[in-house]
């Protein structure tokens, strides 16, 4: 019979999706060092994380002929799937849940208890505060955290991982973005679709919405209702100017030209060109040579690093929130 040790552990952990890089970061304590690995007296400790994690009893933890498996979750609602199966994304759903619930504990007391946002994108539009025509990422973010909603930026997940996801955490709506693009135009439409799956009552605590990737069109009702939602918040309810141009310098011009014609803002003119041509690549380089090609994780992080605490919650999760990006974690770094 195989004898249960950390390695051995960790063998399973990574058979069932879960990254030896995840692990050391989400489950292990900080002062862990590799070294310690053969210290069998440590082993416990390790066995009642990983437990936790996984919702599952100390004895199939230590039993290390059983193969340990992510939780599944068969409400999952997978949109925008491009060759990704649900039981392959199950890794990464449960961490991003486990981590999400992390961040529901360690709210600060300035954070105010849950209320939807308007389930009208329009009336939502209207309340927002702003300092300008265009509603920003900044102005998004703000309201949600308002609306007692957190929004995530997630650094680190199991691969294969998702592009964002609503979800119900101990009765807290939360949205999880995660890390691979940086154009606040791309990231507020994004993070006002999940918002909209949330004023729409389509995630509950055991279906989370988890959308993988945001450049693949799904014509599925919730993800138009979504779109339309997001598209209500952030343009209004007049059609999304419509641009064009031979290479990404035209298009980044006339985006701008429309910018000040309408009040919309030109990153997001660029984007909603790109998903109407599926040329996302020109797209970023046009964003690029309007200047807005990167900030939004900088202002993820910056409102998560407002209302969370991050120094004095639970041991167990701040190995959590580890996984997070934000101006801590970053400064650590």
């Amino acid at each position: 019979m195989t004898r249960h040790t950390f390695n051995n552990l960790m063998q399973r952990l990574s058979k069932a999706g879960f990254s030896r890089e995840f692990v050391r970061s989400a489950l292990l304590p900080d002062w862990w060092d590799e070294t310690y690995s053969q210290d069998q007296t440590l082993l416990p400790d390790i066995d009642i994380r990983v437990a936790r994690f996984l919702g599952l009893p100390i004895a199939a933890i230590r039993d290390s002929g059983t193969p340990l498996l992510a939780p599944r979750y068969s409400g999952a609602q997978l949109r925008r799937v491009r060759t990704v199966d649900l039981d392959r994304l199950d890794p990464a759903i449960h961490s991003a849940v486990q981590i999400a619930g992390a961040v529901v504990r360690s709210l600060k007391n300035t954070v105010p208890a849950p209320s939807m946002p308007p389930a009208d994108g329009l009336i939502w539009r209207d309340q927002i505060n702003r300092t300008a025509p265009a509603v920003t990422l900044q102005d998004v973010l703000g309201d949600l955290w308002l609306h007692g909603i957190p929004v995530v930026p997630i650094d680190l997940l199991p691969a294969p991982s998702f592009q964002g996801i609503a979800c119900i955490v101990e009765g807290r709506p939360v949205i999880l973005v995660s890390h691979k693009y940086d154009e606040p135009s791309r990231i507020a439409f994004l993070v006002t679709h999940e918002a909209g799956h949330i004023a729409a009552g389509h995630c509950r605590a055991d279906q989370p919405v988890i959308d993988e990737e945001d450049d693949i069109m799904d014509d599925n009702q919730i993800e138009l209702i979504a779109d339309r939602y997001a598209a209500h918040v952030l343009v209004g309810d007049h059609p999304m100017p419509q641009i064009e141009g031979q290479n990404f310098r035209n298009l980044a011009r006339n985006a701008s030209q429309l910018e000040d014609e309408t009040g919309i803002d030109a990153g997001m003119i660029v984007f909603a060109w790109a998903s109407r041509t599926g040329d996302y690549a020109r797209a970023s380089m046009a964003v690029k040579a309007l200047y807005r090609a990167s900030g939004a994780r900088r202002q993820l992080s910056q409102h998560f690093s407002r209302y969370v605490d991050m120094d004095t919650t639970a041991e167990t999760d701040q190995a959590l929130l580890r996984c997070v990006f934000s101006e801590h974690n970053a400064a650590a770094d």
